[in-house]
This record gives C-alpha cells, structure tokens and sequence, in this order.
C-alpha cells in the first residue's frame, strides 16, 4: 500500500467511500470539487495552473474518481467531455509515471454498446454515447502514458445519500416510490447498480494487489431495469407498486444508452479480488439506512399534495 494516496473527486458519491476505505490504510490526499467537504483540497484539474500546483504535493498513489458521468450533459457539453473525462486523466497519468506513483483509472461500463454482455476487458470497446467516447479517449491515453496504470471499468452506483451529495439513482426511486402519482419508468436499459462501498473496497485490494495492471471490469452479477429496480424499493417501503409502469422501449434522453452492458469479473476472481455484491443483498442494507432521505422525501411530496 502507498503511503500517501490522491483522491480526485473525493466529495463525490464514490470519492468519499473511496477516501474512507483508503483512509483505514493509509495518508489520503482528498481533492474535492463541487461537493468538497471542510479540510479537502479544492481546484480545477482542467486548469493548467492548478495542476502545476498538484505536481508539487507529496503524494505516491491516485485513484481518479473526477469526472463528468451524466451521459445526457456530456452529448451537450463535448468539449467538457473532453476536458475532464479525456485530457485529465492522461495528464494525472502521465504525473503518476514521471514520479513512479500507482494509478487507479475510474472508467465505465458504457464503452460498450451494450449488445453482447457479459463483456470481458479484451472485448471490442464500442461506445453509442459522446460520455462513453470521452472515456474510452481517456482509457487508450492511460494506456499509452502508463501501460502500469489500472483501469478499473465500474458500472451504475448507488449508496446512501449524504447532504449535498446527489445520489439520483437511488433518490429518484424513493421519489417515485413514494409518490401516488402514476409514472412511467424505463424497463429497456439493464444496469448492475454497485455499492459504492463495494467498490471502494476493491480500490483498497488493487493497490495491494501485485498482479493488478491495465483494465478491470468491477461489476456485480445482477442487473435490473429502472422499473424493477424502482418497484424493488417501493416493496422494502412497504409501498404498493402498482402506480410505477414500465416503459419497453425506453424514454427518450438526449444521449442513447447502450442496452445491457454487464461485465464480466472472471478476471478479478482470478486476482483473488472482491466482487461487488449483487442488489439483492445491497439495497435492502442500503434503504434501511436511508430514514433521514425517506423522511425528506415524504415531507416534500406531502406540501406538494397539499399545495
């Protein structure tokens, strides 16, 4: 284990498990962003002069968790995409190289299209969204800077929602759960929701892991549709779900999801790493932990009805 670990995008929904799953074992450096809590770096990696400034910090390790993961924004905003998503992670990379340190690449499940899961690291990578082409750049940069970096491709996160934190895959499904009012929700595009402590954990196990190197799928073996992920969360609130519709075809976004993008973890089995646990297991923990977010919730859609 380093003994001094960088954390991009450490006030973040997987940057601040990150940060505490390291913090148990080692120095961590947190840099914040938007969500930057009290006692964390703050900068913008996309600016030249505050990464000048990042090369001067003692640090001998980085996951780079900072990145821009709405696929929806980054259809719109391409040449953000390419900031963050893209040119970022290569000049951490090629940082990381000139001082000798270790890289944890944060990457996704959506370079691939999403028609023959479950994907293995060396299949073809064919991205159907301007997000998953960002990252895809980033992952063939990495590779060339520093063919020691890893790349780690995660998919769908969820955990509980911490106060200025979004957490929409998880809040969204509350929201709807709760609510009385009839909605449509997506039953085309099939995710595989990871605890974002789960994850954290196998961040912990690469940095220990001699043989882990290039690119890693970190993935859980149960996908869902956001319907049934929603009526899921609707029955462990003892709610009736029968309001909550599927939508087959999908809902029109403005960036096209790929299908089913399931990965494959026989590689990280093989290194002797965790897999994340399956939704089944997760997200009951996970809603029972969730009292203060569900109240929120309730509290909100009860002075809608009653305005």
């Amino acid at each position: 284990m380093a003994t001094r670990i960088l954390v991009t995008g450490a006030g973040g929904l997987l940057g601040r498990a990150v940060v505490r799953a390291l913090g148990r074992r080692a120095a961590v450096l947190a840099l914040g962003g938007r969500h930057a809590r009290p006692g964390m770096m703050t900068g913008d990696l996309t600016d030249p002069a505050f990464c000048s400034v990042l090369a001067l910090e003692t640090w001998d390790a980085v996951v780079h968790c900072a990145a821009h993961r709405s696929p929806d924004y980054c259809e719109s905003h391409h040449e953000a995409a390419d900031h963050l998503n893209t040119a970022v992670p290569i000049a951490l990379a090629r940082m990381a190289r000139q001082r000798g340190a270790r890289m944890i690449h944060v990457s996704t499940d959506y370079v691939f299209d999403g028609t023959c899961p479950p994907y293995r690291e060396t299949d073809p990578c064919r991205p159907v969204n301007y997000y998953g082409i960002s990252k895809r750049r980033a992952e063939e940069g990495i590779e060339a800077v520093d063919p020691e970096a890893v790349i780690m491709r995660i998919g769908a996160l969820f955990a509980v929602p911490e106060p200025g934190v979004p957490a929409p895959l998880l809040e969204e499904a509350i929201m709807n759960a709760l609510s009385r009012v009839p909605v449509e929700v997506d039953h085309y595009v099939r995710r595989y929701p990871l605890l974002t402590e789960d994850v954290a954990e196998v961040v912990a196990f690469l940095f220990a892991c001699d043989r882990a190197r290039g690119i890693v799928h970190v993935g859980s073996a149960q996908g869902v549709t956001r319907y049934e992920w929603t009526r899921r969360i609707a029955c462990l609130l003892g709610r009736d779900p029968e309001h909550i519709r599927p939508s087959a075809q999908g809902l029109p976004l403005p960036a096209v999801r790929p299908p089913d993008v399931g990965l494959s973890t026989a590689l990280l089995k093989g290194w002797g790493g965790p897999i994340p646990r399956d939704v089944k297991v997760t997200l009951p923990e996970i809603v029972a932990r969730c009292g203060q977010t569900i109240a929120a919730i309730e509290k909100k859609l009860s002075e809608v009805e009653s305005a």
